[in-house]
């Protein structure tokens, strides 16, 4: 009878993340979008999720956990400019480990003015 209890105590407490996953890390899943220099003002959108509030030359677009696909498409408008657009590249990480939960989807994008377009931050 002792070993029941141990074996379900055991099968309890593995509950929360698996075998593996001993303690689970937290995530946002966020898109960051480097504005030109001097823009203290904008609006970036991706799938109808937008943002205004600038940090430091950036905007931070919440992503859903289940954020689709390998790229975004975004759209940002900075007053006095016409809107500019593009595919941002996105990375797929798992802060607690290779087989834990959560799944975090991020990528950085930078409005190139001189192009007209967001494109992908290089590395």
């Amino acid at each position: 009878m002792r070993w029941y209890r141990l074996a379900l105590l055991l099968a309890v407490a593995g509950c929360g993340g698996g075998a593996g996953c001993p303690e689970l890390v937290g995530c946002s899943s966020q898109l960051t979008v480097r504005l030109p220099a001097g823009a203290t003002a904008a609006e970036a959108c991706v799938g109808g999720v937008c943002t205004t509030t600038v940090v430091r030359g950036e905007l931070l677009v919440p992503l859903g956990r289940g954020a689709e696909g390998e790229t975004a498409a975004v759209t940002v408008t900075i007053p006095g400019s016409p809107a500019y657009t593009g595919d941002v590249g996105l990375v797929r990480t798992r802060p607690s480990g290779p087989r834990c939960p959560p799944v975090c989807v991020n990528g950085v994008a930078v409005v190139d003015s001189a192009a007209g377009r967001v494109v992908t931050a290089p590395a």
